[in-house]
């Protein structure tokens, strides 16, 4: 299809099934004729021009939703020839890039003065000059400049023009892999046209900074060939796009995302001379989207005895953390050689978290917990350096999330939040590389889940697993480069709560939860990758809550614990390795230490060596941890397949406030 094909009955015959797949907008309701436009805009839409001279000339556009002829040029400032790159901002900011840096002027239209003129605010961006790199900068009608480096990132900047300062996340990856188009250009706020470098097809992003999510991706909205544009294309917002061709024509058109289509498709507004300028920049607020993308903020409610998290961190130390009934999220840290000294510390402020929170860890060993913010937002906060008691602030990952997020990490270590929003479906996010920030939130395939998910590392990804609305579990693989597999149903029985996942040696997984009549069950795989078998019942319980199931370091057989119905932890594990056979049911906690929350099984080292143990919190927010005793009789524990014997610890208090 070339730029001359009329809007275009064959593009959505050849597109439909593509437009499917991808995520869906909020858009006008299905069946209606296109009642109303997608966006509005000011009476005249301003382009401007700078010419080999210097002077800064200004066109206006009348009837800039239909497209109007350009007017003639008026002249409103000279001085500018020293610049490779101009782009027109929001509010009549205008922008500069020269080799040393970038530069702001700001016209006061009322006065026809200049109150900024050639101030410079960085001294980054002058590479973007090169005649190679120019097209990899644009700025929305919201003020954020985009910028899509050589190796591919999308980073997003923004001056506060008031105080004299970026604002705090400028220069933030918000994604990777643009590198597949040689220009970009925003026709709205957070909206993104990248040109592909293959063809000149035209594809259409939307960021969300209130959500930091990814709204669409890289959705093909034009198959012609926009390498015509040699000269650059920009836009005056509300999704209009002007394209400057080598014969010095410009070109105008307007998507309409209601129709997913352009009503206004390569009108000429200029018919010659525009190839002569150095610099066409249109005004991005000259028109505006109508839709609202931002998703409802998800408010989540308190939960009382959520189980803890736990794990062991690189500098060795027992990491914890819960957040309470009221909300705090409290964090402790012991050495395993001395659990009885927990240190406790409220690290929520005035926050209010809820659900179990997650912890992680840097490569560069610093530790991680992220948490679910009442406001459905999901917040982390980093340790300042491996091993100290300090945490750095807060950081907001936004997300408007329904489900409580989980972290894993991939095979390389890069950790991956995961989420579900209010109509179960799952997103994630990743960092751009070890021990910095996350991109923006993605969208993931499937939907209708509850529940938090479950994420753990498998050979070639993070393996996930979701329960949908009838209880029934399902899994799929995530892999580094954002893909994810097909979801797998693993059959009835419906579970409740989250199940527990086992990684055994060579990647085969096996799967713990309990169904609704509170009986524990289980189903693996028999290789890596495989099927799961049938749900096994591990009789002899009546389940309060979910399981929670660990390979034995010592032993290298299963160890599954749970809760009562009278409140006890009971523990089980298998009679033979990888039998799938097990012990009877044992009480492992006394009448006077009863588990308000569920258990939750890990492994750690200590001084004699790896062990394991489960932790729980009793009514009054107090935790325990229980550890395998470790002796010289171990060998003779192996070889018996004998229940272990567990020492109890009860931590110290927690702060009162």
């Amino acid at each position: 299809m070339t730029l001359d094909s009329s809007p275009r009955r064959t593009r959505w015959t050849v597109l439909a099934a593509a437009i499917a797949t991808v995520m869906p907008l909020l858009v006008a309701a299905p069946g209606t004729a296109h009642a109303a436009e997608s966006a509005s805009c000011t009476a005249t839409g301003p382009a401007y021009a700078l010419d080999s001279a210097g002077k800064l000339l200004r066109y206006d556009m009348p009837t800039p939703l239909s497209g109007g002829t350009l007017s003639s040029p008026a002249q409103i400032d000279t001085g500018w020839s020293g610049y490779g790159r101009m782009l027109a901002g929001p509010s009549a900011q205008f922008y500069g890039i020269k080799s040393d840096g970038l530069y702001l002027s700001h016209r006061i239209s009322s006065t026809a003065t200049w109150d900024i003129h050639h101030k410079k605010i960085s001294d980054s961006f002058g590479w973007l000059t090169k005649a190679e790199d120019r097209n990899q900068v644009t700025i929305d009608r919201a003020g954020w400049i985009w910028v899509l480096d050589n190796a591919g990132a999308l980073r997003a900047y923004k001056y506060d023009v008031a105080d004299g300062t970026w604002v705090a996340g400028s220069g933030k990856i918000l994604d990777q892999g643009w590198d597949r188009y040689n220009l970009i250009v925003a026709a709205d706020a957070g909206v993104l046209y990248g040109r592909s470098a293959t063809d000149g097809k035209l594809y259409r992003s939307r960021y969300d900074f209130a959500s930091q999510r990814w709204i669409e991706r890289h959705v093909v909205e034009s198959l012609a060939d926009w390498n015509l544009y040699t000269k650059g294309i920009t836009s005056i917002g509300g999704d209009t796009l002007l394209g400057v061709n080598a014969a010095g024509q410009a070109h105008y058109y307007r998507f309409d995302e209601n129709v997913r289509d352009f009503p206004v498709y390569k009108t000429t507004v200029g018919t010659a001379g525009w190839d002569d300028y150095t610099n066409v920049a249109g005004a991005p607020d000259a028109c505006r989207i109508l839709n609202n993308h931002t998703p409802a903020a998800t408010s989540v409610p308190l939960e009382s005895y959520t189980p803890n998290a736990v794990t062991q961190g690189p500098d060795g130390k027992i990491e914890l953390a819960y957040t309470d009934n009221v909300g705090r999220l409290v964090h402790g840290r012991t050495d395993p050689a001395d659990i009885n000294g927990a240190q406790w510390t409220v690290i929520s402020g005035q926050e209010a978290f809820t659900g179990t929170p997650s912890l992680s860890s840097h490569t560069d060993g610093r530790v991680v917990v992220t948490a679910h913010n009442t406001s459905g937002r999901v917040w982390q906060r980093n340790q300042t350096v491996k091993g100290a008691a300090d945490w750095g602030d807060w950081i907001d990952l936004g997300g408007a999330m329904a489900q409580h997020p989980v972290t894993g990490k991939t095979p390389t270590g890069l950790m991956t939040q995961f989420a579900l929003d209010a109509g179960g479906t799952p997103w994630y996010r990743i960092q751009q590389r070890a021990n910095v920030d996350f991109m923006g939130w993605m969208r993931l395939t499937g939907t209708g889940f509850t529940g938090p998910l479950r994420a753990v590392t498998v050979r070639d990804g993070i393996q996930l697993f979701a329960k949908n609305g009838s209880g029934t579990l399902s899994t799929a693989l995530f892999k580094e480069d954002g893909t994810l597999s097909a979801w797998t149903s693993l059959g009835s029985p419906a579970v409740t709560g989250a199940p527990s996942v086992v990684v055994y040696p060579g990647y085969r997984i096996r799967l713990f939860a309990t169904d609704t009549g509170g009986n524990v069950i289980t189903a693996g795989q028999s290789a890596e990758g495989g099927a799961y078998g049938t749900w096994d019942t591990v009789a002899g319980i009546t389940a309060q809550g979910s399981p929670s199931a660990v390979l034995s370091p010592l032993t290298g057989l299963t160890e599954i614990v749970v809760r009562g119905t009278d409140n006890l932890v009971y523990n089980t594990g298998e009679i033979t390795q990888g039998s799938a056979e097990w012990r009877t049911w044992k009480p492992r906690t006394y009448q006077g230490d009863a588990a308000a929350t569920e258990p939750v099984a890990f492994t750690y080292t200590n001084p004699n060596g790896v062990t394991w143990g489960f932790t729980f919190r009793s009514a009054d927010n107090q935790t325990r941890i229980y550890e395998v005793g470790q002796s010289a009789s171990l060998s003779a524990m192996r070889a018996a397949a004998d229940a272990p014997e567990f020492r109890a610890h009860e931590l110290p208090a927690p702060p009162a406030g």
